[in-house]
């Protein structure tokens, strides 16, 4: 297993009407920084983001091998798949590459938003084990958010109170952890599509604790 899985950090919550995820933007080369903007939360479609942990080539393929299989299906049938359809596509795919040579190493969470069932979360990892679920998390960093989540994650949470709750989130990983993970990045998906929020840094969480 990729150590990047461990030092990486992902974590979402589905609420009433919307799913709400984030991720680190780090990419790293062994001890090094390479870029700290990185989006680790790729589109998939006007209604689905896909969040991912792992190497940035691993990344990078599989990402474009899911979004690029899912627009040719919509192009064959003129409908786009639902979220579980495509939970399921992509864990038979990772489970498929378990078996050969050279595995995906990732982490991954699916965010979607459907017309019939609403907001749904789907987590899985590199061993390409797949459930529906409320709120998850990925990572060392995940540990934490998994704690904080728990206690003050609800159903009926606005999108301005789930991202108070990422922020706590955040904001413990940056306290706590020896390894620094210094921007995360923010997306929604809900009936109105994908919207990207300001992302959380220092700087945030400091004029946070001002007010």
């Amino acid at each position: 297993m990729s150590e990047k899985l461990v030092i990486q950090c992902l974590f979402g919550m589905q609420c009433r009407d919307f799913v709400m995820i984030a991720a680190d933007r780090m990419n790293t080369q062994s001890v090094l920084i390479m870029q700290d903007d990185m989006d680790k939360l790729y589109k998939m479609s006007d209604n689905m983001v896909l969040g991912l942990n792992g190497d940035v080539g691993d990344m990078n393929q599989f990402e474009q091998f899911i979004t690029s299989n899912l627009g040719l299906y919509k192009l064959r049938n003129n409908y786009q798949l639902e979220t579980p359809a495509v939970a399921h596509f992509i864990r038979k795919n990772l489970s498929d590459m378990l078996c050969t040579a050279n595995p995906y190493y990732l982490n991954l969470l699916v965010a979607g938003y459907d017309e019939q069932s609403g907001p749904q979360l789907y987590t899985m990892d590199w061993l390409a084990s797949c459930h529906k679920i409320r709120f998850a998390a990925h990572g060392l960093g995940g540990m934490l958010a998994l704690s904080i989540m728990d206690r003050y994650y609800n159903l009926e949470l606005t999108q301005p109170e789930a991202h108070e709750v990422m922020l706590m989130c955040v904001r413990e990983m940056q306290q706590r952890l020896l390894i620094n993970l210094p921007n995360f990045r923010v997306k929604t998906v809900s009936k109105h599509g994908v919207r990207t929020l300001p992302d959380i840094n220092s700087a945030m969480l400091s004029q946070k604790n001002k007010h």
